[in-house]
């Protein structure tokens, strides 16, 4: 509950058991994507050397590891932010960053920053190692002495930063386990809420509000004020009533105490008449680009269970039934502006995820063939665009079995947080690396366009798996939200009970909501 006291430096993001394990997997994923992008990079470098970058140009066994080195680091650069987007989810807590006079963004601690850059170090660390067993084999000794050297300096700020990131994973784990410690063995009583005011701020598209709930701490009635955010659809009403376990040792001690809040069978008010606040403390955000941390309301646990991973439709604060000011007042889960989701029929539902599906399907299956066509029916073609067209079938191989999960409603996929938008920006790199090395060779492009060489259908195969990467561009942009939207669509369940199991501390809730309903939940269903 410290976290939601006023005046807390943190605000709570809460999550149920799976989607905290789903956090945790897409974190581990990205810090190692991180680390091995860098390392790629770095290990370029004993190939080609950027004080001689004149040359690169003119030869093909230079221009690529100089090639793979930028992509490398874009790629290191475009992932890394979301190493602390999705650890301050496994941390349950982040940070106010004010982003415009009434809204505001939740950030990764400070401190965990120490997890990036221990990917970034570590991956440093092997690139450097590695550029520099490639230089000592090509005989050039002075460049190898200097990435050794490198790598030796770059050694006790790495292996600090691993101690110190893995002291992190262990106090997010630890906290977890308290969390299930309180609810096993704490005292258990409804709270209810005795006073609600609305801090007319939009935090991650969901409103803050100042709650003050009475419940019994230690034999007696306790008032404590807390901030929490929600949805306005779900806007706080006096009478809620929240969960509330408190440690029988310490009763009285915030930081032993868990408050989760109840969503089924709840009232909620009318966010568009709620107050402006009057004597509550106002927030303290991080003003944008500031680099100290002063956020505003936080909770241990599922304290304000709205947010993080919220709950309903919305609506405007200035005008009922409208969408809100910020237009992100809905989470991603939600196909309908409505909480009387009505279940679509299942064949058309199906039909929706095949359609989804089916572009992914048929650039992977163009490329591949492209590949495997190119050397049996086109001469002269040399080794690296063969191994540039390879990795661009394989990665749209792989977007389109990410596809495929969704289309077969993975289980795995939806709780694990394997997402659309990393498989498709992998294709799209694949796009440049694969579209110049095409460009570049004459027997594809310019032998055929002059006359000189017949055009085959592995021509046809690859110009057409190469254009299909612009459609997978696209369609990262217009198929995610309508992908969610299918996902479910023909089983109907309240959006208050997919709620709590998103956000409540029950592990098998999400398995009950899909044996009830046939709803499949997880960190998905959160991005």
């Amino acid at each position: 509950m410290s976290r939601a006291l006023p005046g807390s430096g943190r605000i709570p993001l809460p999550a149920s058991p799976v989607v905290w394990d789903g956090y945790v997997r897409k974190t581990r994923r990205a810090l190692v994507l991180v680390g091995l992008l860098w390392a790629l990079a770095v290990a370029m470098l004993g190939f080609f050397s950027p004080f001689h970058l004149a040359h690169t140009l003119e030869d093909p066994a230079l221009f690529i590891p100089a090639l793979l080195f930028v992509v490398g680091v874009v790629g290191a650069l475009a992932v890394g932010p979301e190493i602390g987007a999705n650890f301050k989810h496994v941390m349950g807590y982040g940070y106010l960053k004010q982003t415009s006079a009434v809204h505001s963004s939740t950030i990764a601690p400070h401190r965990a920053r120490r997890v990036t850059s221990a990917a970034v170090l570590g991956g440093l660390l092997l690139g450097c190692a590695a550029a520099a067993v490639i230089r000592i084999v090509s005989g050039d000794g002075l460049e190898a002495l200097l990435l050794a050297s490198l790598a030796v300096l770059l050694l006790i700020p790495a292996r600090s930063m691993v101690r110190h990131a893995r002291i992190l994973w262990r106090q997010a784990q630890d906290e977890r386990g308290l969390l299930a410690v309180l609810i096993d063995d704490g005292d258990h009583s409804v709270g209810r809420v005795v006073s609600v005011t609305s801090e007319k701020r939009w935090v991650d598209g969901m409103a803050l509000f100042h709650v003050e709930l009475e419940h019994v701490a230690g034999g007696r009635e306790d008032v404590t004020r807390v901030r929490l955010l929600a949805y306005p659809v779900w806007a706080p009403a006096e009478g809620n009533e929240y969960d509330v376990w408190t440690d029988p040792q310490r009763p009285f001690d915030k930081d032993r105490t868990l408050i989760e809040r109840r969503y089924v069978g709840q009232e909620f008010a009318d966010f568009s008449s709620a107050p402006a606040p009057l004597d509550h403390e106002p927030s303290r955000i991080i003003a944008a680009g500031a680099a100290g941390a002063a956020g505003a309301a936080g909770g241990a646990g599922p304290v304000g269970a709205d947010a993080g991973a919220g709950a309903g439709a919305a609506r405007d604060p200035a005008s009922s039934g409208t969408r809100g000011v910020d237009g992100r007042v809905a989470p991603p889960w939600m196909s309908r502006e409505s909480k009387s989701v009505q279940a679509v029929p299942a064949a058309r539902a199906r039909r929706a995820r095949r359609l989804l599906a089916l572009p992914p399907l048929v650039i992977a299956a163009l490329a591949v063939a492209g590949a495997l066509l190119v050397p049996a029916m086109v001469d002269a073609v040399p080794w690296w665009t063969l191994a540039a067209l390879v990795l661009y079938a394989v990665l749209t191989v792989v977007n389109a079995c990410v596809y495929w999960q969704f289309m077969v409603r993975s289980r795995w996929a939806i709780r694990s947080g394997v997402s659309f938008g990393a498989t498709e920006s992998a294709v799209f790199v694949g796009f440049f690396a694969a579209g110049f090395c095409v460009l570049s060779t004459p027997s594809l492009v310019d032998g055929p366009v002059h006359g000189t060489a017949p055009w085959t259908p592995a021509h046809y195969l690859v110009g057409a798996a190469l254009l299909g990467a612009l459609l997978v561009f696209e369609w990262a942009f217009t198929s995610t939200a309508w992908a969610l939207n299918h996902l479910n669509a023909e089983f109907a369940a309240p959006a208050e009970v997919v709620q709590e199991a998103l956000t409540g501390h029950d592990p098998h809730g999400i398995d009950r909501l899909e044996a009830r309903y046939g709803y499949r939940a997880g960190v998905l269903l959160c991005g």
